[in-house]
């Protein structure tokens, strides 16, 4: 029997994210770079002060840096994330 649930879990794990970053110059068009998230099972309610926002993907991804950890909105909570 397929547990679907652990599937899906895993699924969540692993979001490969493509961003466009524009030249210096603005000339040349735009590079593209692949920053790859992976989500752990650790959730806060809310994020510690100094924390800053980063946007990839023209925003449609948000990640918050706070010091050495990285945190991002989920399902009304932000779930420590890893990014390489």
């Amino acid at each position: 029997m397929v547990n679907w649930t652990s599937i899906g879990r895993l699924a969540g794990l692993c979001i490969a994210v493509v961003l466009l970053a524009a030249t210096a110059a603005g000339l040349g068009g735009a590079a593209a770079a692949t920053v790859t998230i992976q989500r752990t099972t650790i959730y806060i309610n809310t994020l510690p002060k100094g924390c800053v926002k980063t946007v990839y993907n023209n925003g449609e991804v948000v990640i918050w840096k706070c010091g050495k950890l990285y945190y991002q909105p989920y399902n009304g909570r932000y779930v420590r994330v890893y990014i390489s």
